[in-house]
């Protein structure tokens, strides 16, 4: 760190802020995700077998496009589809 002198709490809670941002940016920026993802790439992203997603590719409603000459999954799409489908809204706005 450089040589910095504060003058007032305030002061130390906008360096910190600011320094927390930049952090959690970084991180972001490492782990975003391809806009289409393979088959076996969405397998391993969810922890699923290739089996597993190759079925899922085959319900309706699934995010799968064939348009690029094999079967790509479209990751946004993927991600809701999946929370539409589990309990996401009972267990995280349980009250709400």
């Amino acid at each position: 760190m450089s040589g910095v002198t504060l003058v007032n709490a305030a002061e130390l809670q906008e360096i910190i802020s600011n320094e927390v941002k930049k952090a959690v940016g970084e991180a972001l920026r490492e782990r975003q995700l391809p806009i289409l993802l393979s088959i076996q790439e969405a397998a391993d992203l969810l922890g699923v077998s290739y089996t597993t997603v190759y079925r899922a590719s085959k319900i309706q409603g699934f995010p799968v496009t064939h348009d690029f000459g094999h079967a790509k999954i479209v990751t946004d799409q993927l991600l809701e589809w999946i929370k539409i489908r589990s309990n996401y809204d009972l267990v995280y706005h349980f009250g709400s």
